[in-house]
């Protein structure tokens, strides 16, 4: 068995960054809308259950709007759930732009991530990214060749320490193609229920029955609501067959008026006028 990572020296006093059994939550590093750095997860995430993961770029964005108003009232309304901005954008004020006002979580963007471009160079012109706390974060192509795997659906133990996940990496476990992608991830069972999912899913009409759905780790609970809209139209057919049941049965054969009808029905059809 592989002895554990030591963190680097910036992290030497602040395990709190992944102190958590989530595969997936103990590898990122997140901050505020505030942009101040997620220095607790256990006690940050202690109450959620679904994270919305949202990669997103800045191209676009006012064809989104519409969607960022719908996930902005999600991340507002379900306090269990909690909304992580993705950027695949290469410029650093880029996602600053977009998540103007808006109370979504966002990763870190100095991770070196695979699609971000070189930031800076030193004297002896190797050109750097400035990486945030010194971490060496798993980038895209390590996941895809499998170097680097994470495995979902079981709890890890939370004192050792993990390589962080870059921005790309993230986007290629969530089988990002382009831009909007999003996906669902339920913390409870440490599994992804879905990607590449619509963002209709966010829209009032049909968000409480999705987020119904993704806290219940993709099985949907059984409403009253859902069972009457599906049945109403037998429903209103039964009610009004018992109605006239009970008007022939107490108001006499006057309220019968069905074979009438049907009389009325097949003199058209026959082409005979009534006798």
């Amino acid at each position: 068995m592989s002895s554990p990572l030591q963190p680097p020296q910036d992290l030497l006093g602040q395990s709190g960054l992944y102190n958590v059994p989530d595969p997936l939550l103990r590898r990122l590093r997140l901050e505020e809308p505030s942009g101040q750095s997620i220095t607790d997860l256990d006690k940050y995430f202690r109450d959620k259950e679904v994270l919305v993961l949202y990669a997103g770029a800045e191209y676009g964005e006012v064809n989104l709007r519409e969607f960022h108003r719908d996930l902005t009232t999600f991340a507002q309304r379900y306090k269990s759930a909690a909304v992580i901005y993705v950027s695949t954008d290469t410029d650093p004020a880029a996602p600053l732009r977009i998540l103007s006002q808006k109370p979504w979580l966002r990763m870190t963007f100095h991770d070196n991530s695979d699609f971000a471009p070189i930031a800076k160079s030193d004297e002896f012109g190797v050109e750097m990214e400035e990486v945030s706390r010194g971490e060496d974060f798993v980038q895209a192509g390590e996941i895809e060749v499998g170097v680097e795997k994470v495995q979902f659906g079981v709890e890890e133990y939370q004192n050792d320490y993990v390589r962080p996940l870059s921005r790309a990496a993230v986007t290629v476990l969530m089988s990002t193609f382009t831009t909007p992608s999003v996906a669902i991830y339920h913390l409870p069972t440490h599994t992804f229920l879905s990607k590449n999912v619509k963002v209709t899913n966010f829209t009032p009409m049909k968000v409480d029955k999705n987020y119904d759905t993704w806290r219940n780790g993709g099985s949907p609970s059984l409403r009253f609501k859902d069972v009457f809209l599906a049945m109403r139209f037998p429903l209103i057919a039964l009610i009004l067959a018992v109605i006239y049941h009970l008007a022939v049965q107490y108001g006499g054969q006057q309220y019968n008026v069905i074979p009438k009808v049907m009389d009325g029905m097949s003199w058209r059809v026959g082409g005979r006028a009534p006798q």
